[in-house]
């Protein structure tokens, strides 16, 4: 239930931002903008939760540091940036459908980069997501979405990977909420920074209207921020990584999927149906454990 949780989350983030990117004529968010008013907003209880979740008796090692930063400089510029860059430029229904890769390219980036071997099942799956994004992309003109936006998504997706690597080895030596704190915190910071002369900007028009506000505040604050990836923690610690990740992808894309059409207005072609068939059934394909986890 934690891993669906965190999908939900997550599966709200992209047609929530493409309602934004339109609302009064479009005359309020393009994807920096949101992403800075988003930053605002979510770094004052990350920082609280930094805070109250800091190991005891212990600093962060000055060899932990480039970690850190490495890690802030893919949550702010990477996944929410990025996210919002190609959900300005693809339809909301593509972006959820092309991030439920995550997990395969989190395969293939420690097969690529740190020599872990693709076992036959994990080929099979991603060779299935190769097919699904081709699928997806054919279908570009239909749904308001574009090749660009697309490529932007598989953009995030290996920053996504790069993410989880930098993630899985500071977990490794501090608590996870205190680690998400800092590093989502930073990020978004260095967004707020590096976006400072619009903030003003950013503020106030996150108060244009009631909608608007409960947008930002709650769905991309605090459900998709703050929420969505605290479940998603639990729920490593209670399963594994594998079920945790795509359990959650699984509730992304349905979420995501039905916000889109249902909300969002949008329209899925005949290639955007058969690719995100072919995505769901690589997710499926990847929870088949290898020969190697069997024994």
């Amino acid at each position: 239930m934690l891993a669906v949780g965190a999908g939900i989350g997550w599966g709200t983030l992209a047609p929530v931002a493409k309602l934004l990117f339109t609302a009064q004529g479009g005359t309020l968010f393009n994807a920096f903008t949101l992403s800075v008013a988003r930053a605002v907003w979510a770094i004052p209880p990350f920082v609280l939760l930094a805070i109250f979740t800091r190991p005891r008796g212990r600093t962060i090692e000055r060899a932990d540091w480039p970690l850190f930063a490495a890690g802030a400089v893919l949550v702010g510029l990477g996944l929410n940036f990025l996210y919002q860059l190609a959900t300005q430029h693809t339809s909301a229904a593509h972006t959820v459908l092309l991030q439920g890769l995550a997990p395969l390219a989190v395969a293939a980036f420690e097969a690529l980069f740190l020599g872990r071997r693709l076992d036959r099942v994990r080929s099979i799956a991603l060779a299935l997501g190769v097919c699904g994004v081709a699928a997806i992309a054919a279908g570009h003109n239909q749904g308001g979405a574009h090749v660009a936006g697309d490529a932007i998504m598989l953009a995030w997706l290996a920053v996504f990977a790069s993410y989880s690597y930098v993630m899985r080895r500071l977990t490794g030596r501090y608590p996870t909420a205190f680690v998400t704190a800092v590093v989502w915190g930073a990020g978004f910071a260095l967004v707020a920074i590096l976006g400072a002369p619009l903030v003003p900007v950013a503020v106030a028009h996150s108060f244009a209207t009631p909608d608007v506000t409960i947008a930002i505040l709650v769905a991309l604050v605090v459900v998709s921020a703050l929420l969505a990836p605290a479940a998603h923690a639990a729920a490593v610690r209670r399963t594994n990584v594998t079920l945790a990740t795509v359990g959650s992808q699984y509730a992304a894309i349905a979420t995501g999927t039905v916000l889109a059409l249902t909300v969002v207005h949008e329209s899925l072609g005949p290639f955007a149906i058969a690719g995100g068939l072919l995505l769901v059934v690589a997710l499926a394909v990847s929870l088949v454990p290898s020969r190697a986890e069997e024994r």
